[in-house]
């Protein structure tokens, strides 16, 4: 024996062999596994990726025009905002109240009243306000305060076609008239989209 290896200590063959041998059949379930997902449960897992990453959003309907005969609008609806608020999350300050209850054009206490109730989830505070006052109280980036889109219904004839072409209420259902009748019509089918989160 040299003195080189004199201090090494020579190992049993069988123990290389086992763990080459151990490392392969890591390697072959791991290989068997991934065609075993990749090739026949590519169903389930297709669906457990949609389920976390994919969502359907519902796109409203709009309210279908009503025109005249020469292609003349009669009725049409325009897209507004209507602001509601979380009463528990709306944590407001007594300048945040007065600045929110001036620009919807709302008595301070009937703000108080509608925010009081911090059992409630959901409380609009004013339905189709215009574009501007919708700008401005987004503009305040008040917590607990939202907006969201609707449709309001204008008559440029105004009051002359009025008894003929009836109107709509605030949820943009046909309450008289033509507006009533065509319903199914005008009303159309909300829609929807799939989007990835």
């Amino acid at each position: 024996m040299n003195a080189a290896t004199q201090g090494l200590v020579r190992l049993p063959v069988w123990r290389a062999r086992f763990v080459l041998a151990a490392l392969l059949a890591a390697f072959w379930v791991l290989g068997a596994r991934s065609v075993y997902l990749q090739a026949l449960q590519t169903d389930f897992l297709q669906e457990k990726g949609d389920a976390r990453y994919s969502r359907l959003i519902e796109a409203p309907a709009t309210r279908g025009r009503i025109l005249d005969r020469n292609g003349e609008a009669l009725a049409v609806s325009t897209p507004v905002k209507s602001v509601w608020a979380i009463p528990a999350d709306a944590e407001l300050s007594g300048a945040e109240r007065r600045k929110l209850s001036s620009l919807l054009a709302l008595e301070r206490n009937e703000l108080a009243k509608k925010l009081a109730d911090t059992s409630r989830d959901f409380v609009y505070l004013k339905r189709q306000v215009p574009p501007d006052v919708a700008e401005s109280v987004e503009a305040l980036g008040l917590k607990g305060i939202y907006q969201h889109r609707e449709y309001r219904r204008y008559y440029p004839g105004g009051e002359v076609t009025a008894h003929v072409i009836g109107f709509t209420g605030v949820d943009d259902a046909g309450q008289e008239g033509i507006e009533l009748a065509h319903q199914a019509s005008l009303g159309g089918k909300p829609g929807s989209r799939r989007v990835i989160k």
